[in-house]
C-alpha cells in the first residue's frame, strides 16, 4: 500500500541576471514534503530564441566529464507546478524592471 503525503512549494525569490546569455534569472524555491523543507537554489529561468521563458532545475558540472547535469530531479507533476510558479514570479519581477 502506498502512502500519500502533502507536498507544498513556495518561490522565495527571483533574482534577474544580466549578461549571461539565455539565463535571465535565478530563483530560490522551498519544497515541503511531509513536513520536511528542502530549499532549491539556482533554479534557472532561461529565454528561448522566440522570446518565451522556460524553467530548469539547478545544475552542477560533472568533475570528470565537464557536462552540466541537473542537481535535483522532481516528479514530473511537481516539477511542472514549481516551474509554472517560478515563471509567473519571474515574469512579474522582469516586468517591474
Amino acid at each position: 500500500m502506498s502512502e500519500t503525503v502533502s507536498v507544498g512549494y513556495e518561490v522565495l525569490g527571483v533574482e534577474p541576471v544580466l549578461g549571461a546569455g539565455r539565463l535571465v534569472a535565478l530563483a530560490v524555491v522551498a519544497v515541503e514534503v511531509a513536513g520536511l523543507v528542502v530549499t532549491l537554489q539556482g533554479v534557472q529561468v532561461n529565454r528561448a530564441a522566440d522570446g518565451s521563458l522556460s524553467c530548469a532545475a539547478p545544475v552542477f558540472r560533472h568533475p570528470r566529464t565537464g557536462r552540466w547535469l541537473p542537481a535535483v530531479s522532481l516528479p514530473q507533476r511537481l516539477s511542472e507546478a514549481v516551474a509554472a510558479e517560478v515563471l509567473a514570479t519571474a515574469r512579474e519581477k522582469i516586468a517591474q524592471g
